[in-house]
């Protein structure tokens, strides 16, 4: 039998960290005693969905990134319900020969699918998606709230004087589902947060002209509506003190310069996550579901992940 590799050597198997990155990692697990995949996430180093690869990967297990519509999805909702889909974060696909396949996050849930196997009466199979993923698609077919995907609510103004190098950010946002705004210098950032109000600033901090990214933050934080948005600054001068000295000025992140995509996507997430979509409330039409952090099944892909 093919010995199962580690949770930390799966990843550096597929480049996705380096041995920098494990060691730090194992490093802060000693201290934290959190499971390795949380640890990745908070420092940035990983995504949900690269974790979502490495445990189907794992436990052989197909996978789903995005979760549409299923056929006859009304009679679905009647063996899985709203509730249930809540707050065991699962969310059925679709019935064939008597198989009911659903979506999972956590592929150790084995209780979970015989509850609902014992239930409908019919045999369930597991498909990983991200516990973001089982959210959107629960709200949108099950509580009718629209798709933020096809809103502005992920608009991303990104701030850089290289072109190619603002257009590479962009696109890779953009490849990731959100609008993007783009601007080369201090003047025009600030005329398009008051014209477009972005929910996200990414902005190099070493500006050419006559505004550098840290004249546009003071800028932007003497404005009642504009000092809401969040900004992430990038640069090439990744010092501890010059990180310590942009938090402390009160960006609410940084990321050095040459950046690593997967991590900018995974610290816009984690920032949108953080001031957008903390704590909300969702509605049925015939009750209310407080919907936080705490509510059950509300564990991220990272905490799944400390049996590996």
């Amino acid at each position: 039998m093919k010995k199962r590799l580690r949770f930390g050597e799966i990843l550096l198997e597929m480049g996705v960290i380096s041995e920098s990155d494990l060691n730090r990692a194992l490093a802060r697990q000693k201290i934290t005693r959190q499971p390795l995949g949380q640890i990745f996430e908070h420092l940035g180093i990983i995504c949900d969905k690269d974790i979502l690869r490495i445990l189907a990967r794992q436990f052989q297990m197909k996978k789903i990134e995005q979760i549409r519509r299923p056929v006859q999805f009304e009679s679905l909702a009647k063996k899985v319900d709203s509730r249930m889909a809540l707050e065991k974060k699962i969310f059925p696909l679709g019935v064939k020969d008597k198989i009911l396949y659903l979506a999972i996050c956590n592929p150790l849930d084995l209780a979970t699918l015989d509850s609902v196997a014992f239930r409908t009466g019919l045999r369930t199979v597991p498909v990983l998606a991200t516990p973001a993923e089982i959210d959107r698609a629960t709200r949108i077919f099950y509580l009718e709230e629209a798709d933020p995907r096809g809103s502005e609510f992920r608009t991303i103004l990104v701030v850089d004087d290289q072109e190619t190098y603002c257009k590479a950010i962009c696109a890779k946002l953009q490849q990731g589902g959100y609008r993007t705004l783009e601007a080369d210098n201090g003047a025009d950032a600030l005329k398009l947060v008051l014209a477009k109000m972005p929910h996200l600033i990414v902005m190099e901090t070493a500006l050419q002209g006559m505004m550098s990214g840290k004249d546009v933050f003071r800028t932007l934080q003497t404005n009642c509506r504009s000092r809401q948005i969040p900004v992430i600054g990038m640069s090439t001068r990744a010092y501890p003190e010059e990180e310590a000295m942009l938090l402390d000025m009160g960006y609410f992140d940084f990321i050095a310069k040459p950046l690593n995509f997967t991590r900018l996507l995974a610290r816009v997430r984690r920032a949108l996550t953080f001031v957008y979509d903390n704590a909300h409330v969702v509605q049925k039409p015939t009750s209310t579901i407080a919907w936080t952090e705490d509510s059950p099944g509300k564990d991220s892909l990272g905490s799944i992940v400390q049996s590996l």
